[in-house]
């Protein structure tokens, strides 16, 4: 089962890009104008990469979504607070409550949308690969490949793993493939994987990452 495709963000891979959609437009991009200057390219990461990069991974149910504004050095733009009520924890000690700074978000009749940002929708199951919140302009490793979507599937009784574009992730090697809407990558297993299938290969990640770092002798 596909997230509800009207409701997919519009993804860019490789460059982000800021829009404003208001009555005030003109006025709003003028202050918008060096927040452009920070945008960046994306790099899809492996698999390894996504999880060694995590300040923490969890799987939560986001509770809430509140937009505000902000100003700094940057300029006036919207800032969404996303609350995440946590489940399951895979890496790290994330703070509690966790709340995500999400650049972008609405308020009013003022809409700013980061293009390629996932969506973060209220009921959501998702996993999160989090990195930098508070610092970074979307908080979450490589932007739209830090989120995961997880899906009850009735046929199975399972929570199968999905990708923040809505298609199934049938292997995490899979992880690095172009994130392009809704599409599937089928050939690398007969169906997706399993929420817990997915938690294994974190922890597996992260054991191999642990016996690999070289320890500084006595």
């Amino acid at each position: 089962m596909l997230r509800n495709p009207t409701r997919l963000p519009v993804v860019t891979p490789r460059v982000k890009r800021f829009r404003f959609w208001s009555s005030a437009v003109v006025a709003l991009a003028v202050g918008l104008l060096p927040l452009r200057a920070r945008a960046t390219s994306v790099v899809a990461p492996d698999f390894d990469s996504l999880v060694s990069q995590a300040d923490y991974v969890v799987r939560g149910v986001v509770k809430s979504a509140t937009s505000e504004w902000r100003t700094d050095s940057g300029g006036r733009h919207i800032i969404t607070m996303v609350t995440i009520q946590v489940t399951e924890v895979i890496k790290g000690l994330p703070p509690s409550p966790l709340v995500l700074q999400v650049l972008g978000g609405t308020i009013g009749q003022t809409r700013m949308v980061v293009e390629g940002a996932p969506a973060f929708l209220v009921g959501d199951d998702d996993i999160l690969f989090i990195r930098g919140n508070g610092r970074q302009f979307i908080p979450l490793v490589a932007i739209m490949y830090g989120q995961f979507l997880v899906q009850h599937d009735p046929s199975t009784g399972q929570d199968v793993v999905h990708r923040s574009n809505g298609s199934a992730l049938y292997d995490v090697k899979d992880v690095v493939q172009p994130m392009t809407p809704a599409t599937a990558v089928a050939s690398a297993g007969p169906r997706p994987l399993t929420m817990t299938e997915f938690s294994i290969q974190v922890r597996q990640s992260l054991a191999r990452h642990a016996n690999s770092t070289p320890t500084n002798a006595n």
